[in-house]
Formats: C-alpha cells, sequence, structure tokens
C-alpha cells in the first residue's frame, strides 16, 4: 500500500523531493517508450486524494529488461525492479560489473559456491544475499565507481569529518 508513511496499514511513502519522482518518471517513461521491456506493474505516479501532496510513484516491475535500457544504465533511486534473464552466473556478473555504476547489489540464491563467488567478484559498495536494502546503521554504506563520494554510517563514516594534519619536526 502506497501513501503516507505515518499511517497505518501503509508500507511505501512517497519519494523525498521532486527532482527525484521526475528523474525516475523520466526512466520508466523512456523505458515503456523504447520498449525496454514490459512493466508488469507500476509505472506510473499513483493518482486520487491523498497523492495530491507528497513525491509518490507506484512500486514498478519491468521484465524482459534488455541490457542497455535506461533502467540499466541509469542509477534508479526508486521502487523500480528491471528484470533481465541472463544464460547464467557468468553472464550475470559480467552484465552488473559492466555498469560504470556499483552503489549495490543483491543476489538470491542458497548455493553457498555461487555466493562465494558473487560477492566475491561484484563490483558493489554494499552486497545484500537473499535480501536487498536493509541497511544497519553500524554497517558502513557507500558505492563504488561513480556511485557515491564515501561512506555513511559506521565509525568508517566519521573519516569523512576528520581533517589529518602530520607534523614533521626536528628540535
Amino acid at each position: 500500500v502506497v501513501g503516507n508513511g505515518m499511517e497505518r496499514g501503509v508500507n511505501m511513502g512517497p519519494l523525498n523531493n521532486r527532482s527525484g519522482l521526475d528523474r525516475l518518471v523520466r526512466q520508466v517513461d523512456a523505458a515503456r517508450e523504447r520498449d525496454e521491456g514490459e512493466i508488469i506493474v507500476g509505472g506510473k505516479a499513483p493518482g486520487g486524494e491523498g497523492y495530491e501532496r507528497g513525491f509518490f510513484f507506484m512500486p514498478t516491475i519491468v521484465t524482459d529488461v534488455p541490457h542497455d535500457s535506461v533502467l540499466f544504465t541509469e542509477e534508479t533511486f526508486g521502487p523500480v525492479l528491471p528484470i533481465a534473464t541472463v544464460a547464467g552466473l557468468d553472464e550475470a556478473l559480467e552484465r552488473a560489473n559492466s555498469s560504470c555504476y556499483g552503489l549495490g547489489a543483491s543476489i538470491w540464491t542458497r548455493d553457498a559456491g555461487v555466493i562465494a563467488r558473487a560477492t566475491g567478484e561484484l563490483e558493489a559498495g554494499i552486497i545484500w544475499v537473499n535480501q536487498h536494502l536493509r541497511i544497519p546503521p553500524e554497517v558502513p554504506f557507500g558505492g563504488t565507481k561513480e556511485s557515491g563520494t564515501g561512506r555513511e554510517n559506521g565509525s568508517r563514516a566519521l573519516d569523512d569529518y576528520i581533517e589529518e594534519t602530520t607534523i614533521l619536526m626536528r628540535l
């Protein structure tokens, strides 16, 4: 249920700003116009009473998304899940790592060998296994490549606020 996150029964609130919503709408509209997959659910902002204040977007699933789709070539910050079919783990890792972004990745398997290989080879700042987007506050979070500018959360985040000075002195 999409709505005011303070209301009972709502499990998804709005995006945090107008520019984020506009970007998400542009990405999904571009994928739709270019026939880059099939929108199974969502794909638009909800209408009606209660949605006029806030930056709401329906949870969206898009299947059969080509590798060069805007949904894969740009970072998507919103409730949009693009799904592509791959021949196997090699192709999945190759596609994931071919992006210039590397904020996060998730893998879904119970195979310990696949988990070990994927977590060792994926180029992402955070990798979830059989879950997605859970980030405890004590865990450093940030991206690699062109994603992010450092780490949030955890003790490593404090390094961004520290200016070190080295003093070499001979008396």
